[in-house]
């Protein structure tokens, strides 16, 4: 029985549609049950657009590296790392390595 609550959705996307929608959701800076619930589509169906598609595409729009100079300890600086999404992530007295790990997670993440 179909849900009066929910608007009629096509059945099928292309993979253009879904790299919208999915460009969309990661804009948005939501999860993706959220950005699904606030649309009123079906959170299984984004996940399985993001697992589907190939992730080097995904990955590149998503996020850039760019070149960082890495200073001896008693000259630390505060770092920031801006997601695409607008979210910045602030640190202060932390190791080169700690910085990588959060970046390798990021990137995982994607």
């Amino acid at each position: 029985m179909r849900n009066p609550l929910l608007p009629d959705l096509p059945t099928t996307w292309t993979e253009d549609e879904a790299r919208q929608v999915l460009d969309k959701w990661r804009r948005s800076g939501l999860t993706i049950a959220a950005f699904a619930r606030e649309r009123r589509m079906s959170a299984p169906r984004l996940y399985w657009w993001r697992n589907r598609l190939p992730k080097t595409v995904a990955a590149a729009s998503a996020m850039s590296l760019v070149p960082a100079k890495l200073v001896a300890p008693s000259e630390m600086s505060p770092a920031v790392i801006r997601l695409p999404s607008g979210v910045a992530i602030e640190m202060t007295n932390v190791s080169p390595r700690w910085i990588a790990a959060i970046v390798a997670e990021l990137e995982r993440s994607l």
